[in-house]
């Protein structure tokens, strides 16, 4: 793993828990901040807003923009809240977070905290930091919730939702990761193989997906900060577009040809699981009706969409591609 991935942390008795040698500031002002009810949620929620000149907002905006490769130029971050562990429940899911910190050194002889990106609707972002993960948000590499590491935040981009000022929002956690094991692309797994192994990852040398189990979700993350920010999307609209386009130029609609798109808009997670469900139609592993029940939970209703991948199972020709360049498959 990369040094710059591992996470340095200091846990003191105040309830804190900071990259080592940061500082902290809870200036507010900032000219490029809404008015200031925009995130009254966040605040009454035991967030506090960092101030956009200290170490601790600089170090998080370049890793979040670092993270968002090529859509970093377009993005803008209006603001970073942090989590003071202000509340009885933020108090509690920091001590059960701490207490699974020690309990993986003692075990391991070490801890392995990483950060772990989580994106969705503002709305869901508030259910977390108040009652803490309720679901389970990946089933391409196993049942689980998934979190983008950060040279791969662009990958959690499409959970992100617009809210009512035009603004997304992530949560950057503090991830205790033991000892990780390997989760094969289609894999049903919802809990460690074996006592070795404490969560999973979809590439043990360079991860993009970090995966805790649903029982351990709230003791081995704990959501940190709130990066709220503006960017451009990737829409249906858009893909509806190429797809036209793709259409009118004469080119065969195959799934190899329709994949890239759907990734650039839904994300690689549920590229993957888009493939998998044609995969397993066409093996006869699932019918016609469960297939499309299948597309509807992954892409939403929308009939276009659904209409060309069904009309494209016939002429599937890869899976969606992994990591190294090559194409993913069940193992």
């Amino acid at each position: 793993m990369e040094r710059e991935d591992q996470v340095s942390i200091i846990i003191d008795e105040g309830g804190e828990i900071l990259d080592a040698g940061s500082e902290t500031d809870s200036s507010s002002s900032s000219s490029s901040v809404p008015k200031p009810d925009c995130f009254d949620a966040f605040t009454r929620n035991g967030m506090m807003r960092i101030g956009e000149e200290s170490k601790e907002h600089r170090v998080i905006k370049k890793q979040f923009l670092t993270g968002m490769n090529q859509l970093a130029k377009d993005t803008s971050v209006v603001t970073i809240h942090r989590n003071i562990c202000s509340t009885m429940y933020m108090k509690a899911r920091f001590e059960a977070f701490k207490s699974c910190v020690d309990a993986v050194r003692e075990r391991r002889g070490d801890r392995n905290v990483k950060c772990g990106w989580y994106g969705a609707s503002k709305q869901e972002i508030l259910h977390i930091i108040s009652f803490g993960f309720s679901r389970c948000n990946g089933q391409s590499h196993g049942v689980g919730v998934y979190l983008s590491t950060s040279k791969f935040i662009l990958e959690t981009f499409p959970s992100t939702i617009e809210d009512e000022n035009g603004l997304r929002h992530m949560l950057l956690c503090y991830v205790e990761m033991g000892k990780m094991e390997l989760i094969r692309a289609g894999s049903k797994q919802i809990y460690p193989s074996s006592v070795e192994f404490d969560s999973g990852v979809d590439n043990l040398e360079n991860p993009s997906r970090l995966v805790v189990w649903s029982a351990y979700m709230n003791s081995f993350i704990l959501p940190i900060y709130i990066v709220s920010f503006k960017a451009p999307s990737f829409s249906i609209d858009s893909l509806r577009e190429q797809i036209n386009e793709v259409r009118t130029g004469g080119e065969k609609l195959s799934i190899a040809v329709l994949l890239p798109m759907l990734v650039k808009v839904f994300g690689p997670a549920k590229g993957d699981m888009i493939s998998k469900s044609l995969d397993d139609h066409r093996k006869c592993k699932i019918n016609r009706d469960q297939m499309i029940q299948s597309l509807k939970r992954i892409i939403g209703n929308d009939r276009m969409l659904i209409s060309v991948i069904k009309a494209s199972r016939g002429n599937l020709a890869v899976r969606a591609p992994n990591r190294e360049g090559g194409s993913g498959g069940n193992n």
